[in-house]
């Protein structure tokens, strides 16, 4: 599998809306359907609101299954906070997809 560096920032206008949410949904179901491993860069991402969290990675979810979502998509350039939100968001979402 080759591997795909993507920037979160570079990919959306903002972090609130689901809306700002598809250009990174987007770019990774893209790279995904390539067979890329996924490394999202979060540097300079501004906190992310739960709605543009369902129509970015939610929708990954809907599309690809949480398991290949867990296996292609590693997170880089992160901080704590940033991370323990995402892992969050994705444990909840596994806990539906029982």
């Amino acid at each position: 599998m080759n591997t795909r560096t993507i920037k979160l920032m570079d990919c959306v206008t903002g972090t609130s809306t689901n809306t700002e949410a598809v250009g990174l949904y987007l770019a990774i179901s893209n790279a995904f359907k390539s067979g890329a491993i996924v490394k999202l860069s979060l540097a300079g991402t501004t906190p992310m609101s739960s709605s543009f969290m369902n129509s970015s990675f939610g929708e990954l979810v809907e599309e690809f299954g949480i398991e290949t979502v867990k296996k292609q998509l590693r997170l880089v350039d992160f901080k704590p906070s940033q991370a323990l939100q995402i892992k969050n968001y994705f444990e909840t979402v596994s806990s539906y997809s029982r």
